[in-house]
């Protein structure tokens, strides 16, 4: 009986080694495509934080630019620009609530995208809905909200129950 089952040890051993290399390489398939995955989520985590860091740099410069007194003398040209500057004291004002308003835009995008988390966002709604009660702040979103391609952010800013001072 031991004879005949030595026959087969080598066809038993092959067996085991077969399947341990086909165990192997699936394991290695796995372990392979989950890195990637990894990698490419780590490759969109850098891509947003760029692109949000890009868009903080570029508000910063925009509100730089507009304050500055040649900006502001060039805007006062405009019939666009003096009617907007009416709506506010003073030209800075004006850059000021563009400024948030643009600010709101952007984490409103980041909400949309399920980029921040859901309380970040509910604490950004209710400021949103406060400074939205400053009457300058409702003023100049009448006039430039149009300006503002997405209707979803128009609508969310519009459905605020601060709305109606617009």
């Amino acid at each position: 009986m031991v004879e005949s089952i030595l026959g087969y040890v080598p066809l038993i051993s092959a067996t085991i080694v077969s399947g341990l290399l086909v165990l192997g390489f699936f394991n290695f398939s796995i372990a392979r495509r989950n890195l990637q995955r990894q990698t490419e989520q780590q490759i969109s985590n850098l891509k947003i934080q760029n692109e949000q860091e890009i868009y903080s740099r570029i508000i910063e410069a925009r509100l730089r630019l507009e304050n500055t007194e040649q900006f502001t003398r060039m805007a006062n040209e405009s019939p666009v620009f003096k009617e907007r500057f009416a709506l506010v004291d003073t030209p800075s004002e004006y850059y000021v609530v563009v400024s948030f308003i643009d600010l709101f835009e952007y984490v409103f995008h980041l909400n949309k995208t399920k980029m921040i988390d859901s309380l970040v966002w509910d604490r950004w709604k209710i400021l949103t809905e406060t400074i939205m009660t400053i009457p300058k702040f409702a003023s100049v979103w009448a006039k430039t909200k149009e300006s503002h391609p997405d209707k979803d952010f128009r609508d969310f800013i519009d459905s605020l129950d601060s709305g109606k001072l617009f």
